[in-house]
């Protein structure tokens, strides 16, 4: 039988944190972790998250369900009693006992003719797929199953990636990079990510792909940063920029610079009320808008620089 728990999301005033968090861990409760109240904004690009700096902080306490959930409900009642109405009760939730459950998040995912699956994927449900594109997404962006990158893994099928040198601007768990690198893109493709954690996800998942570690080179920074930016080679075929419409344009100068005459460009994580902004930024510039695709608001456009 599965091993249920109840997980605690708790309000308390910011002043009392430090006390707060001391008596936790001397208490039969299990200290998850405390952060500041997260407000998911709309914004013209895109998403955004603000943390709300005036109000209290969010505490996570998680304990084994052993009786009725309103006997542990009434304990923890009584056992914020002692900061005198500085912490309050906001949710309580049972939840499965985690051990490695967080994977049943991460299923394998068809785009086109290929398939991006986890390691540890039943080989059954893989056993009509003709292509495998191994990911496990770790602690850095990227499973496959945003429209974003779905998009232009689709945009990436319908071309020759032979001998064509590949920039990967956002590479995050190293999807597109490594998805490139499998279909005869020049070594190493390039991929550069403002995450510590991409260059450890991209290694391992290029060993689960079979790729030698020269495959892929790694740069960790921001593509706009002339020291990133200067560490680069100096003309790519292909450059691939996921991150958000306001970014694809900040990358506009790396882009120009770095991309071959007639080379193709493929911007996503654009939004559709911010497309025009993004299209009008790099026609400007002198690139022609030749593909683009929608899933559900995001946006992925393919566009060709002239020579």
């Amino acid at each position: 039988m599965e091993k249920m728990w109840l997980k605690y999301t708790l309000l308390l005033e910011r002043e009392i944190e430090d006390l707060f968090v001391a008596e936790v861990l001397t208490s039969p409760y299990t200290l998850g972790w405390i952060e500041p109240q997260i407000e998911v904004l709309t914004t013209e690009n895109g998403y955004d998250y603000a943390e709300n700096t005036d109000g209290p902080l969010a505490g996570y306490l998680f304990e084994p369900m052993q009786d009725t959930e309103e006997e542990h409900r009434q304990r923890l009642r009584t056992y914020i009693l002692r900061w005198e109405g500085k912490v309050s009760i906001k949710e309580v939730e049972l939840v499965p006992e985690e051990n490695e459950s967080w994977k049943e998040e991460f299923r394998e995912v068809q785009v086109g003719e290929w398939w991006i699956a986890p390691t540890w994927t039943d080989p059954e449900a893989l056993a009509a797929a003709k292509h495998v594109l191994w990911i496990d997404p770790g602690a850095a962006f990227g499973t496959g199953y945003h429209g974003t990158t779905q998009d232009i893994l689709l945009f990436l099928q319908e071309l020759s990636l032979e001998d064509k040198r590949v920039l990967d601007i956002g590479a995050g768990s190293g999807i597109l990079s490594l998805y490139c690198a499998r279909n005869g893109a020049s070594h190493p493709v390039w991929a550069v990510d403002i995450n510590p954690q991409s260059e450890y996800q991209v290694r391992v998942n290029a060993e689960s792909n079979h790729l030698p570690e020269s495959a892929v080179r790694i740069v960790i920074g921001d593509a706009s940063e002339p020291a990133v930016a200067d560490s680069l080679p100096e003309q790519f075929d292909l450059i691939l920029v996921n991150i958000g419409g306001d970014e694809d344009v900040a990358m506009l100068p790396v882009v120009d610079a770095h991309l071959a005459p007639e080379g193709l460009v493929i911007l996503s994580g654009i939004v559709e009320w911010n497309l025009h902004h993004v299209l009008t930024s790099y026609e400007k510039a002198g690139y022609q808008l030749e593909k683009e695709r929608q899933s559900e608001e995001w946006v992925t456009c393919m566009l060709r620089k002239s020579r």
